[in-house]
C-alpha cells in the first residue's frame, strides 16, 4: 500500500496510466511558436530539457482548437498541418517514462486581435474582459459552438495520434471554457446560459467529446479556476460542483488552478495582482474539489510548490498530484536535484541578466520577454528579495 503523502509514490489512473511519483510539470505559456501554430526548435529545446527531468507527468502549454481562439503564439492542434509539430512537441515532453498531456484551449474573449481573423473577438456574450483595452466580443451562435466542440474533439484526436498519452482541457485562467461558466461573462438566455448548471453545459460537453475523440484509456484531465475573485463571479461551490460532474462523467484528474495554493489565489482575470480582490474564499480549493470529487478523479494542485515541504502540503489537504510551474522554469532540474537530496544545489532565482535567463535556463526568448513583463511573479536575482 502506497502512502499518498509520499510524493515519490506511484498513482494510477482511471485511464490505466500509472504516474512514476506525484509530481506533474505544469503547463506554462511559451509564447514562442512560429505564426502557424508550429513548435519551434527553442520551444522543442525548451520541453525537452524539462521533459528529461523525472517528474511523473509533463503537461505542454496549450494548443490552440481553432485559429480564432489565438491568446498568445502558441502551438495549434486545429488539423493535420499540426501533425507532425505536434509530435515533435510529445516526443520532447515524455522525456523517459514520463505521461506525455496535451493540453487545447480557446482563448475566446481574450483573444489576440492581431491573431484573430475578419469574424473578429468572440465569446458566449457580447461583454468585454476586465483586462485594460479589451474589446466587446460577437455572441457565438448556437452552430458555432457546436463548431467549436467538433474542434476541441478533433484536437484531442490529433494529439493521441501525434503520440500523447493524455488530453488536459483547459478550463481556467479565464479562457472560453471558463467564460461559459462564469456568471460575469456568460449571461446568454439558450440553453448554454443561466443558472449554474447551465453555465456547465459547455464545459462538460468538451469533456465529452474529448472522451468520445480519445478513448477510455487516454488520460483526460480539465484544469477549472476554483473560484473568481471577482464581484459576481462563479464561487469554489459553483466549481465544486463541476468537479462533481466531471468526475461522474470520468475524467481521470481535475487540475486546480492556482498562484498559491496556500494563499487560496487564482489567476485575476486583469492580472494586476495589486489590486484588491472582490472576494477571496476561506476554504481551502484543494480540499473542496478533494471532497467533491470523492476519490472518483485524482486532483492536482499547483502554485507556489517549491519544496518538498510544499508538495507534502499540498498532498496532505487532498491533493493526489502537484504541478510544478516556476520552480522547473527556474531550474530545469529542480526534481532530479530533489530526489537525490541535493536541496542545496536548486536554483531558486531566474538570472539577473535576460540572456543568461535564455541561455543557461533553455528558455525561448519571447518566453523570457514575457516572463520578465509580469514583474514579481517569478523571482529574479537582483530584482526581487
Amino acid at each position: 500500500m502506497h502512502d499518498p503523502s509520499d510524493p515519490w509514490s506511484p498513482l494510477r489512473l482511471n485511464s490505466g496510466a500509472t504516474l512514476r511519483n506525484r509530481f506533474v510539470l505544469a503547463p506554462m505559456t511559451t509564447d514562442a511558436s512560429d505564426p502557424n501554430g508550429s513548435a519551434t526548435e527553442a520551444e522543442l529545446n525548451y520541453l525537452a530539457r524539462r521533459g528529461a527531468a523525472e517528474f511523473g507527468a509533463a503537461i505542454t502549454s496549450c494548443a490552440f482548437v481553432h485559429p480564432d481562439g489565438r491568446a498568445w503564439q502558441g502551438i495549434g492542434a486545429t488539423d493535420d498541418s499540426h501533425l507532425d509539430s505536434l509530435g515533435a512537441v510529445a516526443g520532447a515532453v515524455r522525456g523517459d517514462g514520463g505521461l506525455g498531456v496535451l493540453q487545447i484551449y480557446d482563448g475566446g474573449r481574450i483573444a489576440l486581435p492581431e491573431l484573430v481573423g475578419p469574424s473578429g473577438i468572440r465569446g458566449p456574450s457580447p461583454i468585454p474582459s476586465a483586462r485594460p483595452g479589451a474589446r466587446i466580443p460577437r455572441e457565438l451562435t448556437d452552430h458555432e459552438i457546436q463548431e467549436l466542440l467538433t474542434a476541441f474533439g478533433r484536437a484531442a484526436a490529433l494529439g493521441v495520434q501525434a503520440g500523447f498519452d493524455g488530453i488536459e482541457i483547459h478550463g481556467a485562467n479565464h479562457y472560453l471554457i471558463h467564460q461559459f461558466f462564469s456568471p460575469r461573462a456568460n449571461q446568454r438566455t439558450d440553453r448554454w446560459g443561466g443558472d449554474v448548471a447551465e453555465r456547465m453545459r459547455f464545459p462538460l460537453a468538451v469533456a465529452q467529446v474529448v472522451r468520445e475523440a480519445v478513448g477510455p484509456e487516454v488520460t483526460v484531465g480539465f484544469r477549472v479556476t476554483p473560484f473568481e475573485s471577482e464581484a459576481g463571479g462563479y464561487t469554489l461551490d459553483d466549481s465544486a460542483l463541476l468537479a462533481d460532474r466531471l468526475a461522474a462523467d470520468g475524467v481521470d484528474y481535475v487540475h486546480i488552478s492556482m498562484d498559491n495554493f496556500r494563499r487560496n489565489s487564482p489567476q485575476p482575470e486583469d492580472r494586476d495582482w495589486t489590486k484588491t480582490r472582490a472576494r477571496v474564499e476561506s476554504r481551502n480549493p484543494i480540499e473542496a474539489i478533494a471532497a467533491a470529487v470523492a476519490g472518483r478523479s485524482a486532483v492536482v494542485a499547483s502554485g507556489g510548490i517549491r519544496t518538498l515541504n510544499d508538495a507534502r502540503d499540498a498532498l496532505g489537504a487532498g491533493a493526489d498530484l502537484v504541478a510544478v510551474g516556476r520552480a522547473a522554469l527556474i531550474d530545469p532540474e529542480w526534481i532530479d536535484k530533489l530526489k537525490a537530496g541535493a536541496h542545496s544545489q536548486v536554483r531558486t532565482q531566474l538570472p539577473e541578466d535576460a540572456a543568461d535567463i535564455e541561455s543557461v535556463l533553455t528558455i525561448p526568448p519571447r518566453m523570457v520577454r514575457y516572463l520578465l513583463s509580469r514583474p514579481g511573479w517569478i523571482p529574479r536575482a537582483g530584482q526581487d528579495a
